[in-house]
């Protein structure tokens, strides 16, 4: 059977790009035709590549799944050369029930121990489905620490991964399989989609972008032209001329003269805090001051509605202090005590330093040199202030040691699954994305509108939040559902009825990994 599968994983990774885009039914196994009297965990332990099982409690149930586990796979390094040894890859499953639909959620990034009380993922709470998270190659306890040069941290490898579970796990769980995941996780639903076309009955993406270049421009372009309203916007764009008006000028009541005082004085009284502290918490370099100014715009639209933006961008017509305060310094001061305007949100969580204090998120920024590409920001409307900005010769904040992967930066996949795969493929994808949300930009051009569906959402953020009415209208989300419900008999179950609306379940919020840029 390990042959089998081996061969079958090296068989579809050396298929040409177009055979790529059919979906066959007949290729899917067909439905046992009576469900599993014998325990879920049981069946699991009779799996080959399996390697490792763990029962555990959620702190909270919100849908009553019967029985959970931690379960480590076995995976070859390079599916194509078994001999090249072996790794471990984490996945935690729900399960529920034989007669049950199956949801399989492909994270892009680590899968924390968190992830073991998120439940009520809503789009499989909506369908009383069975649940999987999977945890992406090369991330969290995934890791394959001994290939230093990242060869096989690749799109298709990982695709291979999630096939490798998938068949043992289907005949377990023989009803309908939808992949889905949100941000990267959603690109990742759709590469593993790419390369099995024939393993998902149906693929959720949302918010996901598909970018085929190192320096993708349509995402900031989407920011500086179409996210949120052109009240905001305007106001945005008055923020920017006032904030780099002046760049250059010795004229001490500047912004930027303004925010290199302000840098000093903060970092002096954090530092009375934090004695032990080494470097500053601010820096007051040009740089930092410019490149971090549409990551606070990007990251304001991406992650918070329209009512929360009101609350946490000042206006153009505020005084300096203020400004400065909320775009530059407001995060780490919440953490610490020292920031001084009203503010109804909570303090910023402790993440300004996750990825590169823990280096979990590290992967994520080979991948985008690789294979994912960056997205840039548009500057042209600035340049009677600042001429012509050039490209961030680190756009993914590579180390030193692995900056020549620059070089190796290939978008043939990239271009084929947007040029080709999504606009062709007649499997059954739907495309959620937010108007507000930055990475809209990097949307599908076109899709298969006879198998599949973009819907572009008024309210909506960078998540899936379905059961949230202030990230997903009524008539969205129902838009949503009606499209599984074409090709996912949910309906049909022992354990519950259809739960299209349901107004009964709590909202589950998993807020995507943020495409984290370092303020230095």
């Amino acid at each position: 059977m390990k042959k089998f599968l081996m061969a079958a994983a090296a068989l579809t990774l050396t298929m040409t790009m177009t055979m790529l885009t059919s979906c066959s039914v007949e290729d899917i196994p067909a439905p046992v035709p009576e469900p599993s009297m014998t325990p879920f965990g049981d069946l699991l332990s009779e799996v080959d590549n399996i390697a490792s099982i763990e029962p555990f409690t959620p702190d909270w149930d919100y849908v009553g799944f019967t029985e959970c586990y931690q379960v480590f796979f076995n995976q070859p390094v390079d599916h194509e050369n078994p001999s090249a040894g072996m790794m471990k890859q984490k996945a935690f499953l729900f399960f529920k029930g034989f007669d049950r639909p199956t949801v399989m959620y492909t994270r892009g990034y680590d899968l924390p121990e968190t992830w073991k009380n998120f439940t009520g993922l809503d789009i499989a709470a909506n369908m009383d489905a069975n649940l999987i998270f999977v945890e992406h190659r090369y991330f969290g306890d995934s890791k394959n620490l001994s290939d230093t040069r990242w060869d096989y941290l690749t799109i298709e490898q990982a695709a291979a991964d999630h096939h490798a579970i998938f068949e043992p796990l289907k005949k377990i769980l023989p009803k309908e399989w939808i992949s889905t995941g949100t941000s990267k996780d959603g690109m990742t639903s759709l590469f593993y989609r790419y390369f099995y076309p024939n393993d998902m009955t149906v693929t959720t993406v949302f918010c996901s972008p598909f970018m085929t270049s190192l320096y993708y421009k349509p995402v900031g372009t989407y920011l500086d032209n179409e996210s949120g309203s052109d009240a905001e916007r305007d106001n945005m764009h008055a923020l920017y001329f006032k904030l780099l008006d002046g760049l250059g000028e010795d004229d001490k009541n500047s912004l930027y003269n303004t925010y290199v005082q302000m840098c000093k004085d903060y970092n002096d009284q954090l530092k009375t805090l934090y004695p032990e502290q080494t470097g500053p918490w601010f820096y007051e370099d040009l740089g930092n001051y410019f490149w971090y100014l549409p990551e606070f715009f990007f990251g304001q639209f991406s992650y918070h509605t329209a009512t929360e933006r009101a609350l946490n961008i000042p206006s153009a017509d505020a005084e300096p202090e203020v400004i400065l305060d909320y775009i530059y310094f407001r995060d780490i001061l919440t953490q610490n005590g020292l920031w001084k305007y009203n503010s109804p949100l909570a303090p910023a969580a402790e993440e300004e330093d996750y990825y590169w204090k823990a280096n979990s998120g590290y992967p994520y920024y080979i991948q985008t040199a690789k294979q994912l590409g960056q997205y840039c920001h548009d500057f042209s409307r600035y340049e009677s202030l600042i001429g012509k900005v050039g490209q961030n010769p680190n756009p993914s904040f590579l180390y030193e040691q692995d900056l020549w992967l620059y070089d190796t930066y290939d978008n043939t996949r990239m271009v084929d699954i947007r040029e080709n795969f999504i606009p062709n493929t007649d499997c059954p994808i739907l495309f959620y994305y937010a108007q507000g949300d930055p990475w809209t930009g990097a949307r599908p051009d076109k899709i298969n509108e006879g198998t599949s569906m973009l819907l572009i959402g008024e309210r909506g953020i960078h998540n899936q939040d379905l059961n949230n009415s202030e990230h997903f209208s009524q008539d969205d989300k129902l838009q949503i559902m009606d499209f599984l419900a074409r090709y996912v008999d949910y309906e049909n179950a022992t354990t519950n009825a259809r739960r299209r609306v349901a107004a009964d379940l709590p909202t589950v919020s998993i807020e995507p990994d943020r495409f984290i840029i370092s303020r230095r």
